[in-house]
């Protein structure tokens, strides 16, 4: 299965928009499918089953309940659907199926489809939830009507399970009001879930372009929209989108995404930067400045527009720790190659983003650490190496009991070590560490703990994101780390870490 197969994925509610007219279904199928490969659309076609010898009541049969009609009056044959099915699949769109009932399920099942959906109403039928957990068909679960404890109890219920699923942020009133679409709840869901994809199933008009945009800026990762096609013969209800609104609903879709853009700002345009480069200020000698002399501002050198080409600029240059290497000539440009920083200014400054990483890393967490604290950063084989060797260590109790957070920037190791003193225990945080503990390895993440003996030789590295973990041990000694590595332990303690006790 595709690692990211819910990612922008857009559910196209066939339900009973057919009208139990297979030709007519045909037509939605063929029309939709086209306008899904023109827009190169993560789509799937949904189709709801019911069972309806069993579903309905046998005493309501002939009732006039208007549901009692719509579903008998539209109702398919098994036969008719698994023709709709394979055309579906032939045009290499994805299925997927809202079962209302456990016979349902198991035609989903024989029939395979890519999804299984879970309508609002069933949502807390936990006869029907039990029976979906039987298969490993991705789940996609709405919540239309429910508070958060009942959201709670769907969620907790599916990871019991070991379920692939995500939820959908839906309103279960049709069509829905936008002033009832409370699209803040996605965030919400995002923050409390933060490990599932969470959507969003919208009824409001298919005119309404701007809830989904909105939709997007909040999290979500599916949309799932009701389709038909108008005829003189079916009427279209209120909240579904007739192929032609269906099309431009997706153009501002894809638009905003387009404008959302990534969360990251790790990659900056090419000609942005230029942009800033051209705009910088850069720095000139406001005096003659003889070689070795240290560069203060306004008082040997200016800062001024334009910048040339190779020149210092006001972003770079370090205020009263820059020395130049020649001999500058009141007004001329100093230009990088020229000048030269100290080794120990060089660390300053590396340790110092090294920090701002750590602050950050809490901080998309959620730990809070007061303004009074001790920091050890562990540069094991030197702050050049710091990314890959190395760690952060919070010093936050040291009796009896001691706790520390460490924290460690992506794909970091920490140098294979023991204590003889101390027993301690990881509790992770945040992210992945895979840890070797004499020669035994494991995987940990988010929630597991491991506990680790006095004397035991241990290792461990972070994953792709990083890694935040608590240690909890007896009393921690400076003297009672003993590392593997000749070269790391004949290292005085104060040469290989860096004290800190406040943010940068």
């Amino acid at each position: 299965m595709e690692k990211n197969i819910f990612k922008n994925l857009i559910i196209l509610d066939l339900a009973n928009n057919h009208f139990g007219d297979q030709k007519h279904a045909k037509k939605i199928i063929d029309t939709f499918s086209k306008i899904i490969k023109k827009k190169k659309l993560n789509a799937t076609i949904k189709f709801q089953f019911r069972d309806l010898d069993t579903f309905i009541h046998p005493n309501a049969i002939n009732s006039s309940q208007k549901y009692v009609k719509r579903f008998l009056e539209t109702k398919l044959s098994i036969e008719n659907f698994e023709k709709l099915f394979y055309k579906i699949k032939k045009n290499n769109i994805r299925t997927a199926c809202t079962p209302f009932d456990e016979i349902s399920i198991n035609l989903i099942e024989k029939m395979k489809f890519d999804f299984l959906k879970i309508a609002s109403v069933s949502s807390q039928d936990f006869s029907l939830l039990e029976r979906s957990t039987y298969n490993k068909i991705p789940k996609i679960i709405s919540t239309g009507g429910l508070d958060l404890s009942k959201i709670d109890k769907i969620y907790s219920f599916f990871k019991k399970k070991k379920q692939n699923f995500a939820l959908m942020h839906c309103v279960s009133i049709y069509p829905t009001n936008i002033k009832d679409l409370n699209i803040q709840v996605i965030k919400n869901l995002k923050e409390r879930y933060p490990e599932i994809p969470i959507g969003w199933s919208t009824h409001e008009s298919p005119e309404e372009y701007l809830p989904s945009a909105i939709a997007l800026s909040s999290g979500a990762e599916i949309f799932e929209r009701h389709i038909g096609i108008n005829t003189s013969k079916y009427r279209l209800n209120s909240y579904s989108s007739s192929p032609k609104i269906f099309e431009k609903w997706v153009d501002h879709l894809q638009k905003s995404m387009t404008i959302y853009g990534s969360y990251s700002k790790t990659k900056i345009n090419k000609n942005e930067s230029k942009t800033i480069n051209r705009l910088q200020r850069g720095v000139f000698a406001k005096e003659n400045i003889k070689r070795g002399e240290f560069l203060t501002i306004n008082k040997n050198i200016f800062l001024a527009f334009p910048k040339k080409e190779g020149q210092l600029s006001a972003e770079d240059f370090k205020d009263k720790k820059t020395k130049a290497r020649v001999n500058f000539s009141k007004n001329l440009p100093i230009m990088k190659n020229l000048i030269k920083l100290d080794d120990k200014v060089k660390n300053e400054y590396k340790i110092r983003s090294y920090v701002h990483q750590a602050k950050a890393m809490l901080n998309y967490n959620k730990i809070k650490i007061a303004d009074k604290f001790e920091m050890e950063i562990s540069h094991h084989k030197g702050i050049k190496n710091f990314r890959k060797i190395g760690c952060f260590l919070l010093n936050l109790v040291n009796k009896k009991y001691a706790k520390k957070i460490l924290i460690m920037l992506p794909n970091q190791k920490h140098p294979k070590h023991s204590h003889k003193i101390k027993e301690e225990s990881f509790i992770i945080n945040f992210g992945e560490l895979t840890l070797n503990d004499n020669n035994k390895k494991y995987f940990l993440k988010e929630g597991d703990i491991i506990h680790l003996k006095k004397g035991s030789w241990h290792t461990f590295k972070s994953g792709n994101r990083g890694c935040i973990f608590e240690e909890i041990s007896t009393t921690s000694f400076k003297n009672d780390s003993f590392y593997k590595e000749k070269k790391i332990d004949l290292i005085k303690r104060e040469n290989r870490k860096t004290i800190i006790n406040k943010w940068i």
